[in-house]
């Protein structure tokens, strides 16, 4: 689904940035990030996304998204992910 998402929101040229806010109530955060990593590589994504992400094993997925080697930003919380991709948008 996440793979089935950034395709859709890539096909439009003007994005400069994506911010995935998720709480992960059932989901657990670290199997998310796992997705985000994969659907990244797959699609090639080339602009940077912002993750906020809370829930069941979050500081993990957090070291998933920075171990990834990709343009992936973790954000503590709503009001920080917002502000990271203002200024992604800005540049």
């Amino acid at each position: 689904m996440v793979e089935n998402g950034f395709r859709i929101i890539l096909s439009d040229p003007n994005v400069k940035g994506i911010l995935i806010n998720i709480f992960g109530g059932i989901l657990r955060c670290d199997i998310l990030a796992e997705g985000v990593v994969q659907a990244a590589r797959k699609t090639g994504i080339s602009v940077p996304v912002v993750v906020r992400m809370e829930g069941t094993n979050v500081e993990k997925g957090r070291q998933i998204l920075k171990d990834s080697g990709l343009n992936l930003i973790t954000a503590v919380d709503l009001r920080d992910a917002a502000q990271k991709v203002a200024e992604i948008v800005k540049a």
